[in-house]
Protein backbone atom coordinates (compact mmCIF):
# COMPACT_ATOMS: atom_id res chain seq x y z
CA UNK A 1 0.00 0.00 0.00
CA UNK A 2 1.32 3.75 -1.25
CA UNK A 3 0.35 7.08 -0.52
CA UNK A 4 -0.83 8.71 -4.00
CA UNK A 5 -1.39 12.29 -4.41
CA UNK A 6 -3.93 12.92 -7.01
CA UNK A 7 -4.28 17.07 -8.62
CA UNK A 8 -7.09 17.62 -10.11
CA UNK A 9 -8.93 14.62 -8.13
CA UNK A 10 -12.16 16.30 -7.85
CA UNK A 11 -12.55 15.93 -11.88
CA UNK A 12 -13.92 14.07 -14.00
CA UNK A 13 -10.94 11.70 -14.78
CA UNK A 14 -9.34 12.01 -10.99
CA UNK A 15 -12.02 11.00 -9.48
CA UNK A 16 -11.97 8.17 -11.42
CA UNK A 17 -8.65 7.88 -10.32
CA UNK A 18 -9.19 7.75 -6.64
CA UNK A 19 -11.97 5.94 -6.66
CA UNK A 20 -9.61 3.18 -8.26
CA UNK A 21 -6.81 3.64 -5.53
CA UNK A 22 -9.18 4.00 -3.04
CA UNK A 23 -10.22 0.21 -4.16
CA UNK A 24 -6.71 -0.87 -4.05
CA UNK A 25 -6.40 0.36 -0.84
CA UNK A 26 -3.65 3.04 -1.41
CA UNK A 27 -3.94 6.07 0.85
CA UNK A 28 -5.08 8.82 -1.08
CA UNK A 29 -4.82 12.67 -0.79
CA UNK A 30 -7.16 14.88 -3.08
CA UNK A 31 -5.69 17.71 -4.00
CA UNK A 32 -7.90 20.87 -4.18
CA UNK A 33 -7.61 24.87 -4.20
CA UNK A 34 -10.67 24.79 -1.77
CA UNK A 35 -10.65 24.44 1.60
CA UNK A 36 -11.31 20.57 2.79
CA UNK A 37 -15.53 19.72 3.82
CA UNK A 38 -15.74 18.04 6.72
CA UNK A 39 -16.88 14.62 4.58
CA UNK A 40 -13.80 15.04 2.96
CA UNK A 41 -11.25 15.86 5.63
CA UNK A 42 -8.46 12.65 5.72
CA UNK A 43 -8.70 12.59 1.53
CA UNK A 44 -8.52 16.08 0.50
CA UNK A 45 -5.52 18.28 1.35
CA UNK A 46 -5.04 21.91 0.15
CA UNK A 47 -2.66 23.08 -2.54
CA UNK A 48 -3.32 26.06 -4.66
CA UNK A 49 -0.57 24.91 -7.66
CA UNK A 50 -1.26 28.93 -9.52
CA UNK A 51 -0.32 30.51 -5.82
CA UNK A 52 2.13 27.24 -4.65
CA UNK A 53 0.88 27.87 -1.59
CA UNK A 54 0.17 24.96 0.62
CA UNK A 55 1.71 22.51 -2.13
CA UNK A 56 5.04 21.64 0.11
CA UNK A 57 2.39 19.89 2.54
CA UNK A 58 0.13 18.41 0.19
CA UNK A 59 3.21 16.72 -1.43
CA UNK A 60 5.21 15.43 1.78
CA UNK A 61 5.30 11.76 2.31
CA UNK A 62 3.90 10.86 -0.66
CA UNK A 63 5.31 7.59 -2.90
CA UNK A 64 3.63 8.82 -6.06
CA UNK A 65 1.83 11.67 -7.84
CA UNK A 66 -0.89 11.43 -10.35
CA UNK A 67 -1.36 14.82 -11.91
CA UNK A 68 -4.74 15.45 -13.87
CA UNK A 69 -5.23 18.65 -12.86
CA UNK A 70 -5.61 20.79 -16.08
CA UNK A 71 -7.29 23.49 -17.34
CA UNK A 72 -8.66 23.64 -21.18
CA UNK A 73 -8.10 27.86 -20.92
CA UNK A 74 -5.53 27.92 -18.61
CA UNK A 75 -5.73 31.66 -17.50
CA UNK A 76 -4.60 30.65 -14.27
CA UNK A 77 -1.25 28.80 -15.90
CA UNK A 78 -2.45 25.46 -13.78
CA UNK A 79 -0.79 23.39 -16.67
CA UNK A 80 2.18 25.01 -17.11
CA UNK A 81 3.47 26.89 -14.01
CA UNK A 82 1.49 24.75 -11.84
CA UNK A 83 3.33 21.90 -13.03
CA UNK A 84 6.44 23.53 -12.63
CA UNK A 85 5.38 24.53 -8.71
CA UNK A 86 4.49 21.10 -8.32
CA UNK A 87 8.06 19.29 -9.54
CA UNK A 88 9.39 21.86 -7.57
CA UNK A 89 7.58 20.83 -4.32
CA UNK A 90 7.93 17.48 -5.06
CA UNK A 91 11.77 17.61 -5.25
CA UNK A 92 11.84 19.24 -1.84
CA UNK A 93 9.60 16.28 -0.97
CA UNK A 94 11.33 13.10 -1.50
CA UNK A 95 10.92 12.83 -5.01
CA UNK A 96 7.86 10.78 -5.45
CA UNK A 97 6.87 9.49 -8.48
CA UNK A 98 5.22 12.36 -11.29
CA UNK A 99 3.04 10.53 -13.41
CA UNK A 100 1.26 12.89 -16.39
CA UNK A 101 -1.82 12.85 -17.98
CA UNK A 102 -1.67 14.03 -21.54
CA UNK A 103 -3.13 13.83 -24.77
CA UNK A 104 -1.95 12.17 -28.08
CA UNK A 105 -1.10 14.63 -30.34
CA UNK A 106 0.23 17.53 -28.06
CA UNK A 107 4.09 17.45 -29.95
CA UNK A 108 3.07 18.13 -33.46
CA UNK A 109 -0.29 20.75 -32.90
CA UNK A 110 -0.59 24.32 -33.07
CA UNK A 111 -3.39 24.46 -30.41
CA UNK A 112 -3.31 26.47 -28.08
CA UNK A 113 -4.33 23.80 -25.20
CA UNK A 114 -1.83 20.81 -26.68
CA UNK A 115 0.76 22.91 -27.03
CA UNK A 116 0.45 24.29 -23.39
CA UNK A 117 0.25 20.10 -22.37
CA UNK A 118 3.72 19.12 -24.69
CA UNK A 119 5.09 22.38 -22.54
CA UNK A 120 4.11 20.24 -19.16
CA UNK A 121 5.46 17.31 -20.71
CA UNK A 122 8.72 18.95 -20.93
CA UNK A 123 8.81 19.97 -17.29
CA UNK A 124 7.55 16.02 -16.02
CA UNK A 125 10.41 14.59 -18.67
CA UNK A 126 13.35 17.00 -17.52
CA UNK A 127 12.12 17.73 -13.62
CA UNK A 128 14.78 14.73 -12.61
CA UNK A 129 12.21 13.04 -10.37
CA UNK A 130 10.76 9.39 -11.50
CA UNK A 131 8.75 10.34 -14.18
CA UNK A 132 5.99 8.28 -16.67
CA UNK A 133 3.72 9.83 -19.01
CA UNK A 134 0.51 8.70 -20.75
CA UNK A 135 -1.16 9.85 -23.57
CA UNK A 136 -4.42 9.16 -24.12
CA UNK A 137 -6.69 10.09 -27.04
CA UNK A 138 -9.93 11.93 -26.29
CA UNK A 139 -12.36 10.57 -23.77
CA UNK A 140 -15.90 9.42 -25.28
CA UNK A 141 -17.32 12.07 -23.20
CA UNK A 142 -15.63 14.82 -24.48
CA UNK A 143 -17.03 13.61 -28.16
CA UNK A 144 -20.10 13.48 -26.48
CA UNK A 145 -20.06 17.24 -25.27
CA UNK A 146 -19.09 17.91 -28.62
CA UNK A 147 -21.93 16.12 -30.48
CA UNK A 148 -24.64 17.52 -28.32
CA UNK A 149 -23.71 21.13 -28.50
CA UNK A 150 -23.86 20.66 -31.91
CA UNK A 151 -26.96 19.12 -31.69
CA UNK A 152 -28.69 21.81 -29.79
CA UNK A 153 -28.63 24.12 -33.03
CA UNK A 154 -31.51 22.25 -34.55
CA UNK A 155 -33.57 19.64 -34.38
CA UNK A 156 -33.80 18.22 -38.06
CA UNK A 157 -30.69 19.25 -39.34
CA UNK A 158 -27.10 18.84 -37.55
CA UNK A 159 -23.93 20.54 -39.13
CA UNK A 160 -21.04 18.79 -37.85
CA UNK A 161 -17.20 19.68 -38.75
CA UNK A 162 -15.88 18.47 -42.13
CA UNK A 163 -12.54 16.30 -41.64
CA UNK A 164 -12.75 15.30 -37.79
CA UNK A 165 -12.48 11.69 -37.13
CA UNK A 166 -11.67 11.14 -33.15
CA UNK A 167 -10.44 7.38 -31.93
CA UNK A 168 -12.23 7.59 -28.04
CA UNK A 169 -11.47 6.04 -25.56
CA UNK A 170 -13.54 5.26 -21.97
CA UNK A 171 -12.14 7.76 -19.35
CA UNK A 172 -12.17 4.77 -16.96
CA UNK A 173 -10.05 2.66 -18.68
CA UNK A 174 -7.84 5.77 -18.47
CA UNK A 175 -7.89 6.20 -15.10
CA UNK A 176 -6.98 2.11 -14.91
CA UNK A 177 -3.94 2.32 -16.69
CA UNK A 178 -2.43 5.51 -14.64
CA UNK A 179 -3.33 3.75 -11.41
CA UNK A 180 -1.53 0.58 -13.11
CA UNK A 181 1.42 2.73 -14.01
CA UNK A 182 1.82 3.91 -10.31
CA UNK A 183 1.74 0.28 -8.99
CA UNK A 184 3.91 -0.70 -11.64
CA UNK A 185 6.58 2.21 -11.03
CA UNK A 186 8.28 5.30 -13.09
CA UNK A 187 8.68 3.79 -16.76
CA UNK A 188 10.63 6.75 -17.51
CA UNK A 189 8.96 7.31 -20.97
CA UNK A 190 6.11 8.80 -22.87
CA UNK A 191 3.47 6.10 -23.41
CA UNK A 192 0.15 6.00 -26.03
CA UNK A 193 -3.00 4.68 -25.26
CA UNK A 194 -5.84 4.88 -27.82
CA UNK A 195 -9.22 3.61 -28.40
CA UNK A 196 -10.89 0.87 -29.96
CA UNK A 197 -11.70 2.47 -33.27
CA UNK A 198 -11.31 5.46 -35.49
CA UNK A 199 -14.11 7.23 -36.62
CA UNK A 200 -15.37 10.21 -37.93
CA UNK A 201 -17.71 12.83 -36.50
CA UNK A 202 -20.61 12.43 -38.71
CA UNK A 203 -20.84 8.31 -37.97
CA UNK A 204 -20.21 9.16 -34.43
CA UNK A 205 -23.30 11.55 -34.66
CA UNK A 206 -25.35 8.74 -36.47
CA UNK A 207 -24.23 6.43 -33.61
CA UNK A 208 -25.19 8.93 -31.21
CA UNK A 209 -28.79 9.43 -32.43
CA UNK A 210 -29.53 6.46 -32.95
CA UNK A 211 -28.92 5.82 -29.27
CA UNK A 212 -31.52 8.22 -28.65
CA UNK A 213 -34.19 7.14 -31.04
CA UNK A 214 -33.80 10.51 -32.99
CA UNK A 215 -33.20 11.11 -36.66
CA UNK A 216 -31.60 13.58 -38.17
CA UNK A 217 -29.90 14.78 -41.42
CA UNK A 218 -26.31 15.18 -40.67
CA UNK A 219 -24.31 17.02 -42.89
CA UNK A 220 -20.47 17.88 -42.84
CA UNK A 221 -19.27 21.69 -43.21
CA UNK A 222 -16.26 23.47 -43.33
CA UNK A 223 -16.08 25.03 -39.79
CA UNK A 224 -13.58 27.64 -38.67
CA UNK A 225 -12.21 26.54 -35.16
CA UNK A 226 -9.03 26.18 -33.61
CA UNK A 227 -10.15 23.08 -31.63
CA UNK A 228 -11.91 21.21 -35.10
CA UNK A 229 -8.63 21.86 -36.99
CA UNK A 230 -6.82 19.95 -34.23
CA UNK A 231 -9.67 17.29 -34.72
CA UNK A 232 -8.72 17.16 -38.36
CA UNK A 233 -5.04 15.82 -37.83
CA UNK A 234 -3.58 12.42 -38.25
CA UNK A 235 -1.56 13.34 -35.51
CA UNK A 236 -3.91 12.62 -32.38
CA UNK A 237 -4.89 9.53 -33.84
CA UNK A 238 -2.64 5.74 -32.53
CA UNK A 239 -3.75 3.03 -34.30
CA UNK A 240 -0.52 0.87 -33.21
CA UNK A 241 -1.71 1.73 -29.67
CA UNK A 242 -5.46 0.95 -29.88
CA UNK A 243 -6.03 -1.12 -26.95
CA UNK A 244 -9.11 0.48 -25.21
CA UNK A 245 -11.98 -1.92 -25.01
CA UNK A 246 -14.97 0.20 -24.84
CA UNK A 247 -16.22 1.32 -28.10
CA UNK A 248 -18.36 4.53 -29.22
CA UNK A 249 -21.56 2.85 -29.22
CA UNK A 250 -20.88 0.81 -26.26
CA UNK A 251 -20.64 4.13 -24.36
Amino acid sequence: MSTVLVTGGTGGLGSQVVTRLLQGHHRVRIMSSRPASPQSQGLRVYGDMASRIGLHEAVAGVDAIIHCATSLKDTQGVDVEGTRALVTSAKESGSPHLIYISIVGVEASDFFYYQKKYEAEQIVLQSGLPWSILRATQYHSFAQSIIESLLARSETEVRVPAGVHMQSINSGEVADRLVAIAELGPLYRVVEFGGPQVLTIEEMTQAYLQSRGRTAVVRAEPFSDPLFSALSSNSILTPNHATGLMTWKEF
